[in-house]
């Protein structure tokens, strides 16, 4: 064949990633590895501001002023890549991080506790031996160097190097300066196999610092690398009153780092638009400091009284102080403004305009089923909507608890989130175009299945588990998280089903699709599936395709929640089971309930698919809970 004229694809630079990748795995704080260093990327004191653009969102600013505590702290895209037209120089910048490496050099084998072992040298940055980070010289040549891949963390966030000296000889502040080498038997995965030790043969295994009684690595000290080399959070560590123990982690280990996001569905109204101008005025806006002073200010400026011509000056002050973060008015949970929009009128509310935030359909099978009429208020097929995204901190070794409304919780138990920046005058965001079905469920149909004996029943067997097990181990009460209710879970649960269901023909892997679960008594209940991303692929129309066959999913899904490959002891699991523990979980495991966690908002908690359909554990006499016998007495005979 001849050879082809096509030029072969260039690879993107080193360290390229999606601005949505920035948000949830390389923030402030992440570590990474790059072929040759190992580093941290560096808080947003450290990144190029002016490379990014500003994101326009009021209702997601709301939230993450509130979340933060920062009164003027806008939405900001990650900096982008390099642009000499506009003077940027750089992006993200990364700081060298761990310290520690050892070195690749082969070395005579060392004995620990009578196990032979491959050893390597550990050394410090600042040896006279070590060369530009990269190679450790002596009198043989330059060798390698490979960071030490244990560290240091709380689950505050502070992370920092192992005081492998201190930690060898067992003596904090040790003055020893002997040699030290890291001593590996077997494969390397199993931590009672790894050990330090000293050139003169004081050896100490590394898995006493997963004894938190031995405070191997002792207290932590609230160091805060990615802000600076010796940076420390300026108030003390502490955990329920009492110094945090420092706790070991692997760098690459999954739980180095679980990010802290809120996200909004955009609303189309006018409020938006209003508040898009005066972002957009921001500057012109500035001098302005109350009510009174709008009138001269729009008589002398003709671009002002362009822009706001028509808008009362008490509503324009409300939103400039909005903008501002002096609003006094009281956030509501984002997902409940969200779910009006949703089981509301479309009309006036839907565009198809190019630039429009919202678009939506109303679709109605032709000879639905009864079931389907007795459950399913109506199907949505929104075939646009605009997903924002901001980062608000991180949490090492567990992630925080969010509310069912999707917003941080805030408690002096649990863990608190680590700074991004010094001084915080923005946050990274990204906002996405998606598509996506909503299905309505009957309130009344909800309410009357939620009331039956079976159902009370098995809802007080979550409550309980709730009450005494998961609220306690997160240093929560239920003032800080009520119980979901079975509504929620029977929800959530027929959610996952769905996506593993459409996942199979609409063209989006499971990992792709996403739910956004609403269940309050007072407005309504319903299920959002949707996919977003930062190009045209998020509205391919896959989903909407999808939505227009929604009664044989959603039938699929009810005979799927039937049996699972783990049956019957999937099935027969008691959230109270005192050794099993998973109080957050029925008939509900990784051959049936629980997906990929970027797709559920609640990681894989709060999951039963006894309450969706009638498993192989259900009897007569125990009663039946699902929702499917329910709407469909057919269904079991």
């Amino acid at each position: 064949m001849p050879p082809s004229n096509r030029r072969k694809p260039t690879p993107p630079p080193l360290g390229e990633v999606r601005q949505s990748q920035v948000l949830q795995l390389y923030g402030p704080g992440a570590m990474v590895d790059l072929p040759e260093y190992a580093v941290l990327i560096g808080g947003l004191d450290f990144w190029n501001e002016r490379g990014s653009d500003q994101i326009h969102e009021p209702r997601l600013l709301r939230l993450a002023r509130q979340a933060t505590g920062a009164a003027r702290v806008d939405l900001r895209t990650p900096p982008k890549e390099v642009d000499p037209l506009r003077n940027i120089s750089g992006s993200i910048k990364a700081l060298r991080f761990p310290e520690w490496s050892v070195v690749q050099k082969a070395i005579p084998d060392r004995e620990a506790f009578g196990i032979t072992c491959r050893a390597r040298l550990l050394v410090h940055y600042n040896d006279s031996c070590i060369k530009d980070w990269k190679k450790y010289k002596d009198d043989e040549g330059e060798h390698p160097l490979v960071p030490v891949r244990f560290v240091m963390a709380c689950p505050h966030g502070h992370l920092s190097d192992i005081r492998w000296r201190d930690f060898c000889f067992n003596q904090f502040g040790c003055k020893n300066d002997e040699r030290l080498y890291l001593l590996e038997a077997g494969t390397g995965n199993d931590f009672t196999q790894i050990f330090v030790q000293s050139h003169s043969g004081v050896t100490r295994k590394l898995a006493d610092a997963l004894i938190p009684d031995t405070k191997a690595l002792g207290t932590c000290q609230g160091h805060t690398p990615w802000l600076g080399r010796h940076s420390r959070d300026p108030e003390r560590c502490l955990t329920a009153g009492e110094p945090t123990l420092s706790r070991l982690l692997v760098r690459s280990a999954t739980n180095a780092y679980f990010s802290e996001t809120i996200s909004v569905i955009s609303l189309p109204d006018e409020a938006g638009a209003l508040d898009r101008r005066v972002t957009e005025f921001k500057d012109e806006l500035e001098g302005i400091e109350a009510e009174a002073e709008i009138a001269m200010a729009l008589k002398f400026n003709p671009r002002l009284r362009s822009a706001f011509a028509g808008v009362e000056p008490a509503v324009l002050w409300q939103a400039i102080a909005t903008q501002r973060g002096g609003s006094t008015v009281e956030s509501t949970q984002p997902k409940d403004e969200e779910l009006k929009l949703l089981i509301g009128p479309m009309d006036g509310v839907t565009s198809s305009a190019e630039d429009s935030l919202f678009e939506a359909a109303i679709w109605t099978p032709s000879q639905p089923p009864g079931w389907f009429q007795t459950a399913i208020r109506r199907v949505l097929l929104v075939k646009r909507l605009r997903e924002v995204q901001a980062l608000v901190g991180f949490t090492r070794f567990t992630a925080r608890t969010s509310s069912l409304g999707g917003l941080p919780i805030e408690t002096a138990q649990g863990s608190r989130r680590a700074a991004l920046a010094k001084d915080l005058r923005w946050l990274p965001a990204a906002e996405n175009k998606g598509e996506g079905v909503f299905i309505e469920f009957d309130p009344a149909t909800i309410a009357a299945w939620a009331a039956s004996d079976s159902v009370v029943s098995r809802a007080a067997q979550f409550h309980k588990a709730f009450e005494n097990e998961w609220l306690q181990s997160r240093g929560l009460d239920s003032s800080d998280f009520p119980f979901p209710g079975a509504p929620y879970i029977l929800l959530h649960s027929l959610s996952h089903l769905l996506i593993t269901e459409m996942a199979l023909e609409c063209g989006y892997g499971s990992s792709a699709i996403r739910e956004r679960i609403y269940a309050n008594p007072e407005i309504g209940y319903g299920i959002l599936l949707l996919t977003s991303t930062s190009g045209s692929e998020g509205t391919l129309g896959g989903l909407v395709d999808a939505g227009r066959r929604i009664v044989p999913y959603l039938e699929r899904a009810f005979e799927r929640a039937q049996l699972c490959s783990n049956d019957p002891f999937c099935s027969e699991h008691d959230p109270n089971h005192p050794f099993d523990i998973r109080p957050t979980h029925g008939a509900a495991c990784h051959g049936c309930e629980l997906i990929a966690e970027t797709s559920c908002e609640q990681r894989n908690e709060f999951l039963d698919r006894a309450l969706v359909s009638r498993t192989v554990s259900v009897h007569d006499d125990s009663g039946d809970p699902s929702f499917w016998s329910f709407i469909n007495p057919e269904a079991n005979r």
